[in-house]
């Protein structure tokens, strides 16, 4: 079954930055439209947990999907993978994506309930792309759409549902902020298209940075991955072209972060762009190691600087 330390190592912690981001965004960009529902709290923290158990499950679905292709081989730089070093069995690990999947409908379930019945097929669609990322006969990451999957999912899906879910909470019983008075929850509609924009925008921004996370990865990991048959953007394009989408990805993200919230999130970029310089002077594998969590670093302050630019400007 593994140890304990076994299993935090598979979950990836460093990752769930990239579950936790995206709730958070989208709950500050739907306070500067409107005072949250009482009920915000609750489902801004089942929408946190469908994140994370998704996220848990998409990583414990990769260590398993790699582990049984053969792409975590000896020789491969950077953290040991439990199922291909047999730290955890294979079906173990079949086991705990599962359970993870089946925690994260049960706590998606009520959202579903509350808010709009078509949150289940949402829900069950950002569940079969997260296993489905390295699990199945047409595993995402094998076909050199990860990038796409980290920016479309972790991303734009999770930004704009997390906001939709509360919009509906608003609209059923909340009120808006409008000329520091409280309207009714018919001119929050009236104000939805405006927040279905900044959503969808803050989504891609966060989901931008997400992906400097698996670039740092990818590019860590080329030969490995280009032996095993694991055609990523950088095995097809070279770690040439990573460094060059690292920094559109910083660029892009920050660009459309303060398009929805003001200067706060240009803050981040002496960081961004001391991040990309050490990135570009990285050549040899195990020059990457470190990246991975500076991407995530990147990620969480830029969560961080929307939520305070929110708070500061209500």
């Amino acid at each position: 079954m593994g140890l304990l330390r076994d299993w935090i190592a598979a979950a990836r912690p460093r990752t769930l930055v990239a579950a936790a981001v995206p709730v958070a965004v989208a709950s500050a960009a739907c306070s500067q439209h409107w005072t949250l529902h009482e009920a915000s709290p609750a489902i801004i923290g089942l929408c946190l947990a469908f994140a994370l158990f998704a996220q848990i499950a998409s990583n414990f679905a990769n260590d398993l999907g790699d582990g049984l292709r053969g792409t975590d081989q000896v020789g491969r730089v950077g953290p040991a993978r439990a199922v291909a070093n047999g730290r955890i069995s294979a079906r173990a690990m079949g086991w705990a994506t599962a359970a993870c999947c089946a925690l994260a409908f049960l706590v998606g379930a009520p959202l579903a309930l509350f808010a709009d019945p078509w949150l289940f097929v949402a829900g069950v669609l950002a569940l079969l792309l997260a296993v489905g990322y390295t699990l199945g006969p047409a595993p995402l990451a094998y076909l050199g759409l990860g990038d796409v999957f980290v920016v479309a999912c972790f991303g734009v899906q999770a930004t704009f549902l997390t906001g939709y879910v509360l919009h509906m909470a608003m609209v059923d019983e909340g009120t808006i902020k409008c000329c520091c008075e409280q309207e009714s929850a018919a001119i929050a509609l009236a104000h939805w298209p405006v927040l279905i924009r900044d959503l969808l925008v803050a989504g891609l921004g966060i989901g931008l940075l997400a992906d400097n996370i698996l670039l740092a990865n990818n590019a860590r990991d080329m030969e490995t991955d280009a032996a095993a048959g694991k055609r990523t953007t950088v095995v097809r394009y070279g770690r040439g072209f990573a460094r060059w989408l690292h920094l559109l990805n910083l660029i892009v993200g920050l660009v459309c972060l303060t398009w929805v919230f003001g200067w706060l999130p240009l803050l981040l970029t002496p960081v961004a762009l001391w991040s990309h310089w050490r990135f570009r002077q990285a050549r040899q594998p195990v020059d990457y190691i470190p990246f991975l969590g500076q991407a995530a670093f990147v990620l969480l302050l830029a969560g961080v600087l929307c939520v305070t630019s929110a708070c500061l400007h209500p």
